[in-house]
């Protein structure tokens, strides 16, 4: 059966970047998507987690189907993906953003376990403008439902979807003639490789 085209509903004036995602898309099978939207970041949103980390810039969810797809064919809403995805519209571009990533492992204190080490972290991520930033967040949450769906070899987890989002950027970019900036985040993503390949102890 043929896949049916992606219609993403976008509130920020992104037609290119969105084109070039849905052009991205054109030989997987996109039957269990219900909708996708794209919203501009709020002011509360644009906010940091964390002191001394910077306010992120794009936000993405990629929500699971509320029952299995077991009968019914065409599937039904409540088997298909959904996908929100937010961009900070301001103009402070280029700004930088943290994302879930591995990073070298570092103790941490709890009150009853009192040496933890962890394997995640955040790992920083530089956009050169808005579009860049918008190709980005709407590659990873399409990552998850890819991965989900089993039509990519990878782990559906927030790293990797990360690291997909990082590599559709580069390719936005080039496609644009930005080599620099490109050529940028390469480094970025090629550094964060490295990072992930380190051992880590169990």
């Amino acid at each position: 059966m043929a896949s049916a085209a992606l219609v993403i509903n976008d509130r920020t004036d992104a037609q290119e970047a969105v084109e070039f995602v849905c052009d991205k898309l054109g030989g997987y099978d996109l039957r269990l998507l219900d909708w996708v939207r794209l919203y501009p970041m709020t002011e509360a949103q644009h906010h940091s987690q964390l002191d001394g980390e910077c306010p992120p810039l794009t936000l993405s969810t990629c929500w699971k189907p509320r029952e299995a797809d077991s009968v019914s064919n065409p599937p039904l809403p409540q088997h298909k993906y959904r996908i929100k995805v937010n961009v900070w519209q301001g103009n402070d571009y280029p700004a930088e953003e943290s994302n879930w990533g591995r990073i070298p492992p570092r103790p941490i204190r709890r009150r009853s376990i009192p040496d933890r080490y962890t394997t995640r972290g955040l790992c920083r991520w530089r956009y050169p403008d808005r579009m860049a930033a918008t190709v980005h967040a709407l590659a990873r949450p399409l990552f998850l439902y890819l991965a989900s769906t089993r039509q990519l070899p990878l782990n559906p987890s927030d790293s990797n979807a990360s690291a997909w989002g990082h590599r559709w950027a580069v390719d936005w970019l080039k496609s644009r003639h930005q080599e620099q900036a490109a050529q940028d985040l390469v480094t970025q993503l090629m550094q964060w490789t490295l990072i992930q390949s380190q051992g880590l102890p169990g």
